[in-house]
């Protein structure tokens, strides 16, 4: 039940941003709208489901974080 009510909103969300975005020209922005929905929709669903997902914070710890650590050790700290 919980993920239906997620989905209508997130719909319901998307339905109201798409309307906004009327026009010529905002192709490109209810693109981007749809992807960061999209997004938005993966994560949610994910948090619901205790599933693991993708984020941008796991680009930071996988890469970013081992590669300051190595610095710092290099500059001596």
């Amino acid at each position: 039940m919980k993920i239906a009510i997620t989905l209508l909103l997130y719909a319901l969300a998307y339905g109201w941003g798409w309307r906004k975005l009327s026009g010529e020209g905002h192709r490109w922005r209810r693109l981007l709208l749809g992807c960061i929905m999209g997004y938005g929709v993966y994560l949610n669903l994910c948090g619901i489901t205790d599933t693991p997902h993708l984020s941008l914070g796991l680009l930071y710890t996988a890469y970013f974080q081992p590669v300051g650590r190595a610095i710092i050790h290099w500059l001596g700290g």
